[in-house]
């Protein structure tokens, strides 16, 4: 079982982070067209009143007067001076008067003269229409030949009879936009600090949360592996703290079943091996007294022969149920197979399998006799997978960190459908197997945390890979 604060780490910010950025840039979004909607209306207001306010400075009658080429007229020069007056007082931009067919009457833009066509004023066309009718408007905002943003402001001009004559123009520079982006560049950097600060209190938390998820794992895990002696710790308060403690009423609550079972078994195993032994004994005396009966005492062999198997059988389920704790001791893995090899390699003459072996030094930690005999069980189930001149191989090495052992026959091999239930007790393929060769290797490596991995093929041959924990460790020398 594994568990991590990287794990949970993804899920909290996504949690906390996405949910407050997207917030922000909401929040943010809305105030920034606030402010920009207020400013880009006080702006407009500002300019339509000082446009309103120069129809007071123009009479309508000199602008119907002026036409092309009187710009250097009297008339002409004292209307933009008034104008030019105003704008220097106001501090606009610029101030100008176009009739109806938005042609130009007077500017303080002296680069423009009586008659000129206002072609930027053609963008404005609709809130000239308004302006024409007799209400002030304002332009949306464009951008300069300066590259700054403008905006413009029109107030109606009416005449003597009420008519509307000529529009007034005062062309502003919205500077306080300026502000505005300063605004959104404040924005950012606020949006930043916050998701910095939601992601390191997000780390933290998620630390804080993980360490004592972890070591509940760790402790479910020694738990499922069958240590149910030592209690388990809540290292913290609040909800983690009342699952350490259900957790530990839950191993209480196995160990004390699986004493119960150990007691059950421990009486099975009296009850049914004292009539075993009885059977076995009283089988001994029969074939001395049928000695002289080959027929009758071909029977009698039959009978321990059974035997034999009802005790192994007995003798395996036991210790498939029973849990014995590890004796670790560091030892060398080439050594303990190269033995087990010796002891197999009679077995493999027998049945005129060869076996082969190709072994490293290799230091783990782990229980000599336990691993002895997971390696006897599989070596001889390769062996017995292998018809008469059939070959075994075994080696033995290092893989970085770990020690592999694998198994490699060339034997009958097994179905996709086998395979995965090897491993499951009590299933097996042969007349007289138990079904718990396997599974009760599995359980010894799975102590040793170690892992057990087949691959197999029918008509090929089967792979058994065996992974453990190595140790740099050499023994100490002579002195």
């Amino acid at each position: 079982m594994r568990f991590g604060w990287g794990a949970l780490l993804p899920r909290l910010l996504l949690a906390y982070l996405v949910p407050s950025v997207i917030s922000l840039a909401l929040l943010g979004l809305v105030a920034h067209r606030l402010a920009e909607r207020a400013l880009d209306e006080s702006l407009g207001r500002r300019l339509t009143a000082i446009a309103q306010a120069a129809t007071t400075l123009v009479r309508p009658d000199v602008v119907a007067f002026l036409s092309p080429g009187d710009d250097d007229s009297r008339s002409a020069r004292r209307l933009r001076d008034r104008l030019q007056t105003l704008r220097n007082r106001t501090g606009v931009a610029r101030i100008f008067v176009i009739d109806k067919t938005l042609r130009g009457r007077s500017d303080t833009d002296a680069a423009v003269r009586i008659g000129d066509h206002y072609y930027n004023a053609e963008a404005d066309r609709t809130e000239l229409d308004t302006v024409f009718g007799g209400t002030a408007a304002s332009s949306v905002l464009f951008a300069g030949k300066d590259g700054r943003l403008y905006k413009t402001g029109y107030a109606p001009l009416h005449s003597d009879d009420g008519h509307v004559t000529a529009a007034i123009g005062v062309q502003g520079s919205a500077e306080l936009f300026e502000a505005l982006a300063q605004l959104r560049h404040y924005l950012w950097i606020a949006g930043i600090l916050v998701a910095t600060f939601v992601t390191l209190v997000t780390v933290i938390v998620s630390r804080r949360i993980a360490r004592p998820l972890k070591q509940l794992a760790q402790e479910a895990t020694r738990i499922g592996s069958g240590d149910l002696t030592r209690p388990i710790a809540a290292t913290v308060a609040g909800e983690v703290g009342l699952l350490a403690s259900t957790m530990n009423v839950m191993r209480r609550d196995l160990a004390a079943r699986d004493e119960q079972m150990q007691m059950m078994l421990s009486g099975i195993a009296h009850e049914v091996r004292n009539p075993l032994a009885g059977i076995a004994l009283f089988a001994g005396l029969l074939r001395d007294e049928l000695a002289d009966k080959p027929r009758l005492l071909e029977m009698v062999n039959r009978i321990d022969r059974e035997l034999g198997y009802l005790q192994r059988v007995v003798n395996e389920f036991l210790d498939y149920a029973r849990h014995r704790a590890l004796e670790l001791q560091r030892i060398d893995l080439g050594d303990l197979v190269r033995d087990v090899g010796e002891l197999m390699q009679a077995e493999a003459e027998h049945t005129q399998v060869a076996l082969h072996t190709q072994l490293s030094t290799v230091y783990i930690d782990a229980d000599r006799e336990q691993l002895r005999r997971v390696l006897l069980n599989v070596i001889r189930n390769a062996l017995q997978a292998c018809s008469a001149g059939g070959q075994v191989h075994v080696c033995c090495k290092r893989l970085g960190t770990k020690a592999m052992i694998e198994i490699r026959d060339d034997g009958c091999g097994m179905t996709a459908d086998v395979r995965d239930k090897v491993l499951q007790p009590f299933f097996t393929t042969r007349d007289k197997g138990t079904g718990l060769g396997l599974p009760l290797s599995n359980k010894i490596l799975q102590e040793h945390n170690a892992e057990l991995s087949i691959e197999s093929k029918a008509g090929v041959g089967t792979t058994v890979r065996i992974e453990l924990d190595a140790r740099e460790w050499r023994p100490a020398g002579p002195d």
